[in-house]
């Protein structure tokens, strides 16, 4: 298994769904460190909830706090609240930075805005 470790190091650990299973190996490698040992935390995706995840959908585009709540029919304070759950849980303090982070976890790719249906 020669260069298993820098295969495994180089792998990013929460964009598999076989993390544990990646840190239970780097544990067991001569010379591994107690860090690798330890389970890496779950990504800010398993943390947010449908509705949360549906408030970040709407951070990309251009519509204001009051619009998004709008076009999911909740309040402004909800909007307010669950960004307030973004901005915390993607360790962020601002909308273009919740965006960007989301995009590197690839969080926005899943989940779209939905568009009114054509009849």
């Amino acid at each position: 298994m020669t260069g298993a470790r820098n295969l495994l190091e180089a792998l990013p650990p929460n964009d598999t769904g076989h993390a544990a299973f990646r840190a239970d190996i780097l544990g067991k490698l001569p010379g591994s460190s107690p860090s690798a040992r330890r389970p890496y935390p779950a990504r800010p995706a398993e943390q947010l909830s449908p509705s949360v995840l549906r408030v970040l959908s709407y951070l990309p585009t251009n519509l204001s706090r009051p619009q998004i709540a709008g076009k999911l029919s909740v309040s402004p304070s909800t909007v307010d609240t669950h960004v307030r759950s973004i901005y915390a849980k993607l360790r962020v303090r601002d909308r273009s930075a919740a965006v960007r982070r989301a995009r590197e976890l690839r969080l926005l790719a899943a989940v779209r805005p939905q568009s009114p249906a054509i009849t």
